[in-house]
């Protein structure tokens, strides 16, 4: 994805051209968000799928509050997964595919900014149990939630492309969103309400049990996959054109290692 004289629109456009195909590795990274929290939802408290639907915690939120090694395991599992996965993922949309991270070290950096959205995810639920249903705390939170994720929107990609470690990758982020906050915030709010629309179509289903939702979580990841290709294409083409414009000050350019 080398420097042009096009528009950002045309730049994002050129790459969702030459990179369609990476579509499905969106879709099976989302489809892995999706089976995971379900799973451990499922071990944790054995309920109905559309109760699980409605009260998903997360695998390290249920490995925590329940302590079982199993979820623990699966979390574990899927952490390590889903880096190794996203790592090839963001190669692959700069670049020809590739199904991992280049090295352990680019792994080991994606990693720990994985680690921390994770944390990030099960303070959030723990948050949430103690307000109690209260409807304004609640509020509060998930706009504290999207005000942290909307600072670190770029820092995955920073950390495949600039090769610098998650707190470095966190900082340039943040340059980022100020360098295009506009767009930084129009992407998020779209992911953020489609989410929502398309996972509230999957929990009307799924009080027919698991067949009868099937079909609707299958759309759901496919819909959801194409929606994320779209954003993270545009994010890496947001990051790439403030990193070669100077925007970022320092720090921030691409890494020559990270075009392989």
């Amino acid at each position: 994805m080398e420097p042009t004289g096009n528009t950002l629109p045309q730049r994002v456009i050129a790459v969702l051209r030459t990179r369609q195909y990476v579509v499905f590795f969106a879709i099976g990274l989302y489809a892995l968000d999706v089976a995971v929290p379900i799973l451990s939802a499922w071990l944790h408290r054995g309920a109905r799928l559309d109760e699980l639907l409605r009260n998903t915690w997360g695998a390290l939120a249920d490995a925590v509050a329940t302590g079982s090694v199993t979820i623990i395991a699966l979390f574990i599992v899927f952490v390590l997964v889903k880096t190794w996965l996203r790592a090839g993922y963001i190669r692959s949309l700069i670049g020809p595919f590739h199904p991992g991270a280049a090295d352990w070290r680019q792994f080991a950096r994606l990693l720990g900014f994985q680690l921390l959205l994770e944390a990030l995810a099960a303070a959030t639920v723990g948050a949430a149990v103690l307000a109690g249903g209260r409807l304004d705390v609640a509020g509060l939170i998930v706009l504290a939630v999207l005000l942290v994720y909307l600072s670190v929107i770029y820092a995955d990609y920073i950390v495949i492309l600039a090769g610098v470690g998650p707190l470095r990758a966190i900082r340039l982020s943040w340059r980022t969103v100020r360098a295009a906050f506009l767009p930084s915030v129009l992407v998020l709010l779209a992911v953020t309400l489609l989410g929502e629309a398309t996972s509230s179509l999957v929990g009307d289903s799924a009080a027919g049990g698991l067949a009868e939702a099937a079909p609707m979580l299958l759309v759901q990841c496919a819909v959801m996959g194409v929606v994320l290709f779209v954003a993270d294409v545009t994010l890496v083409t947001i990051y790439l054109d403030a990193a070669e414009h100077g925007r970022l000050r320092s720090g921030g350019r691409v890494s020559p290692s990270s075009r392989d």
